[in-house]
């Protein structure tokens, strides 16, 4: 009987892990460096923040720097360090072809439930498409949308934009711009959530379960 009762609780505490939903766009608030008091970028995911700071201006980006923390940044047109980013002073990735067009992928080494990103110099709003993908790489696409950022706002040509989903599941995004002009696109941020509470979850029905079996062999 303990066991059943153990075994009944590790079922519940994993429940959460079962239940997947497709990926939501949030879009927020991009943080603006111009202020008298400068605000960073909204939601907070709480988790992971890179602003570029650290970088030289003008510089060509390694697509590696921030391996470390398991995050690759690239471009298949590569990827220019510019000053100045209203976003997250001083720096932002700054990507345009011959077109004007951009496509700037953001991936993972680790799943996250929550990846957001500050998107600048949209100059005359091209349309641009943030596409979520899985473990399965950029073909492995979670979720699909359409955003654009307004050119008439407080902080003009800035928008900020986080995909989140109920699991672990996003490994990367990739943001493409289609534009009629030479108007590129850039990054100002990058935020990764931190390990979810699904893991705490799996952490307590593994350790319930243990302790389950602990009391049946006691028995």
């Amino acid at each position: 009987m303990k066991l059943n009762l153990s075994l009944c609780t590790c079922l519940l505490l994993l429940t959460p892990l079962a239940v997947h939903a497709a990926p939501i766009l949030i879009t927020g608030t991009p943080g603006d460096d111009l202020l008298a008091t400068p605000t960073g970028p909204s939601p907070n995911l709480g988790g992971l923040l890179l602003t570029f700071s650290e970088l030289t201006g003008f510089s060509t980006f390694n697509p590696s720097t921030y391996a470390s923390k398991g995050v690759t940044i690239s471009s298949p047109d590569g990827l220019e360090v510019l000053p100045f980013s209203t976003q997250s002073n001083p720096n932002f990735l700054f990507d345009e072809s011959s077109d004007g067009s951009a496509d700037i992928d953001i991936a993972l080494n680790f799943g996250t439930r929550a990846i957001g990103v500050g998107i600048a110099d949209s100059d005359d709003s091209p349309n641009i498409v943030i596409e979520a993908y899985g473990l399965g790489g950029v073909s492995d696409v979670l979720g699909s949308f359409d955003v654009t950022i307004p050119e008439t706002t407080v902080n003009p040509g800035n928008g900020y934009f986080a995909v989140e989903d109920t699991s672990s599941d996003i490994y990367g995004l990739v943001i493409t711009a289609v534009a009629t002009d030479e108007s590129g696109l850039a990054i100002a941020d990058v935020q990764v959530a931190p390990e979810p509470a699904s893991f705490l979850l799996l952490a307590g029905a593994l350790a319930a379960f243990g302790f389950g079996r602990r009391l049946y062999k006691k028995a």
